[in-house]
């Protein structure tokens, strides 16, 4: 069985592969062996085969939480964690690769122990809708905000206390601001009905402005607390949390504009997921940021076009 469901997902693979266009799915290859060329090199230093591996045992984390089968394979199958673990496994095949060739075995038994361990985590099943009065002052026009806090106030709070607490840490904010920078990416993940948008009653450019405007604020007013506490403790280091929060704000507003460049009402874009997994990499990996402003550009255009179609009538 899970020999049948491992080859289900490689058809799921090919047909979301068959789905994004040549064109994308070109970009897509080489943006893959650019990444794996980044890992084999950074694998052979020690210290960042560490922080290489890290940034791999995150994601997994972030998939894991955010699993959406997590229901259906406790329901169908009895050994469904030995599922998530072969899934992870052969996501992280490169990995092994480039740790077995610099013979970093030490990265390799942390990522495998990690990985045993995060395939313990029943967060999305277990997870609550929440609505409190922190989802109350947030504006009716951020609803996607609305929607994601709900699902995630908790681990937001758990992940902005600590940082705030712990600040006179050097490293402290800075990884606070990290996470709650890849959090609200995933607000955006489902383009909503036509009405939505509709009920704004703007123009294509005043609303995508609109769009931005809101996610920065909402941001801004998330952050400020962090960065003013690390820059009184780390005067001479100010610009650590400044050039991270304007990375992770333009990141939000590529994120903004690749949804609306391919949205269609009530869907998921595989073109959207794709482009978007870019900006994410561009937290994570620095030399991303400037493809990520290049696109942005021209995103914003393809964005303005797309909605125009459903728009037209507040020009």
């Amino acid at each position: 069985m899970i020999i049948a469901f491992i080859k289900l997902r490689f058809m799921q693979i090919l047909r979301t592969a068959n789905g994004i266009g040549l064109l994308r799915f070109i970009f897509l290859l080489g943006l893959i062996a650019f990444i794996a060329f980044g890992i084999f090199m950074l694998t052979a230093e020690v210290l960042k085969s560490f922080y290489v591996s890290a940034i791999c045992i995150f994601i997994i984390t972030l998939i894991q939480i955010k699993r959406s089968d997590a229901q259906f394979l406790k329901i169908n199958f009895i050994h469904f964690k030995l599922i998530y673990l072969t899934e992870y496994l052969l996501l992280m095949m490169p990995l092994f690769f480039c740790l077995c060739f610099h013979k970093q075995w030490t990265s390799i038994v942390s990522v495998v122990a990690s990985t045993l361990l995060i395939i313990n985590i029943d967060y999305s099943t277990k997870r609550k809708s929440l609505n409190t009065f922190i989802q109350r002052v947030i504006p009716l026009d951020c609803f996607e905000w609305k929607g994601g806090v709900r699902s995630t106030l908790v681990l937001i709070i758990i992940v902005w206390t600590i940082g705030l607490v712990t600040s006179f840490f050097v490293a402290s904010v800075p990884v606070a601001l990290f996470i709650l920078g890849i959090l609200p990416l995933n607000f955006n993940e489902k383009n909503e009905p036509l009405p939505m948008i509709l009920s704004y009653e703007r123009g294509t450019n005043s609303f995508l402005l609109h769009k931005i405007k809101l996610q920065i604020v909402l941001y801004t007013i998330l952050c400020i607390p962090l960065i003013a506490s690390f820059i009184f403790f780390f005067s001479d280091l100010w610009y650590i949390p400044l050039i991270e929060f304007f990375i992770l704000t333009t990141t939000h507003i590529y994120i903004i504009l690749t949804k609306y460049a391919f949205y269609k009402p009530n869907s998921k874009s595989n073109g959207s997921q794709t482009f978007g997994v870019i900006g994410a990499m561009g937290i994570i990996i620095p030399i991303f940021i400037p493809l990520v402003w290049v696109l942005s550009i021209r995103f914003y255009f393809k964005a303005r076009k797309n909605l125009n179609f459903y728009l037209n009538d507040y020009h």
